[in-house]
């Protein structure tokens, strides 16, 4: 019989941001992992695809996570038909480029609460033990742009940098109900999302980014697989860290 540490059969985990890009390739290979998957994001056509190449059970719902009134009733309806899970990745989110003097407020605020704030309800959720198991592991998502700085990047390094206060002060708060609490900042990924946006700035933005990454540009499958390591009891002694995955980015 072969030997999989990072095996997880028989468990079930919860993937915000699943129709597309990094949360995409995480729920795929969670499946092939062996796990059992409720897949969140407001693109229901990407959750179709997403669920088509899903190994295990998965269930889709469709949610805007931007009002956070909807979240608690519309997640807690489908885990009790699901079954109670053992993990979350809130993997949900936007960008915003902007100079701070056209920061907009507005814009500001939707980048928050998806970003940002919906993680803090995702958490309360997972903290009712009519929703999950004894024991569980919560990953965000964050960013480099949560660890190093950017030109008109205020807005969205205010959502990822928050994460990692929020990732430390749960980490502390959750220990005794053997929650751990977990963040990993990925570096550029050769996403959908990514080859767009350089295709707006030009050949050179392309080259430039990926000399900032002493590895070269990541791919989503290479972050996915630090979650699933995450989400395992290989990492039972892991909590309140950001975790860099992003090719030596931010060892220069």
């Amino acid at each position: 019989m072969s030997f999989n540490p990072i095996g997880l059969n028989n468990k079930k985990f919860l993937i915000t941001g699943a129709a597309s890009g990094l949360g995409k390739s995480i729920s795929i290979l969670l499946s092939q992992l062996g796990a059992e998957l409720i897949l969140v994001d407001v693109n229901e056509n990407g959750l179709d695809d997403t669920i088509k190449l899903c190994k295990t059970n998965s269930k889709k719902l469709v949610l805007d996570l931007t009002n956070t009134e909807n979240i608690r009733p519309k997640i807690e309806e489908i885990i009790l038909e699901f079954g109670k899970i053992d993990g979350l990745v809130h993997s949900a989110g936007i960008s915003y480029l902007s100079p701070l003097k056209f920061v907009d407020k507005e814009i500001t605020t939707n980048v928050f609460l998806l970003n940002t704030y919906a993680a803090i309800e995702l958490s309360k959720i997972f903290t009712d033990r009519n929703m999950s198991t004894k024991e569980g592991s919560i990953v965000f998502i964050s960013s480099i742009y949560g660890c190093v700085g950017s030109v008109a990047n205020v807005g969205y390094a205010m959502s990822k940098s928050a994460l990692h206060g929020i990732t430390k002060s749960l980490a502390i708060e959750l220990a005794p109900k053997k929650i751990r609490v977990n963040c990993v900042a990925p570096g550029f990924i050769e996403t959908e999302m990514f080859k767009s946006m350089a295709n707006n700035f030009g050949p050179d933005y392309y080259q430039n980014i990926t000399n900032l990454h002493p590895l070269g540009l990541g791919k989503a499958e290479d972050v996915a697989g630090v979650i699933a390591f995450l989400l395992s009891n290989m990492s039972k002694w892991i909590t309140g860290s950001i975790i860099n995955v992003d090719g030596g980015y931010t060892a220069q």
